[in-house]
């Protein structure tokens, strides 16, 4: 996978560089998941990936998704883990509606097994901000075209991985951007809350520098080993619900709070390992 996002990586000198890169960043153990799942494609992929992993899912709530069998529809979700999020969230949703797309960012759009429930939103492209604009604003236009199809669509309004705080590890505050498309859209919305934070040692690290931990996000895509998370499914909010609110801050902030309310919530749920 590295090879495809930079020239520099391809090539004699480009193997030894990706080899160094592949032990310092974690992307050794990454690109060893990948190559164990990648005689799939799409959700056969995430859930052999994610059962390999031995990650066991608790779905609660998951009925919520019976009432959409058609239709679009948007999740926005809390971003604990990082790649691992958006995962989840197409195991989840994708087994009741396959044509479920999350809008991802570049390195996960590199995830050629998984590219028909991406749409990548690259705002690195080549260095360029010109280019980098255009790439982001195809995303967003990707991504109204597929709701206005009939499709459902899922985001991480953060932007980021859920940063640590003395008490808690929370997402920061979610996105103007992200939150314009979703009031763009004009389609119900149902708010998905994923269990659990990363590591210790990377919440350490985010209390240094943010750029020191993001160096050890790739380890923490293969340390859930026997983990268990729960991703729990809120009660949908109709487009009437959130007409009511005009300031985008404060969309945002319902948005949020309506996610983080089912932090403590249990339910019935529907396991899948």
């Amino acid at each position: 996978m590295i090879r495809n996002l930079h020239p520099v990586f391809r090539g004699c000198l480009g193997d030894a560089l990706a080899s160094i890169v592949f032990s310092v960043g974690g992307l050794n153990k990454v690109n060893a998941v990948y190559d164990a799942s990648k005689q799939y494609t799409g959700l056969a992929f995430v859930n052999d990936m994610l059962d390999k992993l031995g990650i066991i899912r608790k779905y609660e709530n998951y009925e919520v998704l019976d009432n959409f069998k058609e239709g679009p529809f948007i999740t926005v979700s809390n971003h604990p883990y990082g790649h691992i999020d958006g995962i989840l969230a197409i195991s989840a949703v994708a087994a009741k509606r396959r044509d479920y797309k999350m809008m991802v960012n570049w390195m996960l759009s590199q995830i050629d097994t998984m590219d028909e429930h991406f749409i990548g939103v690259n705002p690195y492209a080549k260095d360029n901000k010109m280019k980098s604009l255009k790439s982001s604003v195809g995303g967003v236009k990707q991504c109204l075209e597929h709701l206005r199809n009939g499709h459902p669509l899922g985001l991480f309004p953060a932007g980021g991985v859920s940063s640590p705080h003395l008490d808690r590890t929370e997402d920061r505050e979610w996105q103007p951007p992200v939150l314009k498309l979703v009031k763009k859209a004009k389609v119900p919305v149902i708010p998905v809350f994923i269990s659990g934070n990363n590591s210790w040692f990377y919440r350490f690290l985010g209390f240094i520098d943010w750029r020191i931990r993001t160096v050890r996000l790739l380890h923490e895509t293969v340390n859930k080993r026997g983990k268990t998370i729960h991703v729990r499914f809120g009660k949908p909010i109709p487009v009437e619900e959130q007409s009511r609110y005009d300031d985008i801050k404060e969309f945002g902030e319902f948005l949020k709070a309506r996610t983080y309310a089912m932090k403590r919530k249990r339910q019935t749920f529907f396991l899948r390992r």
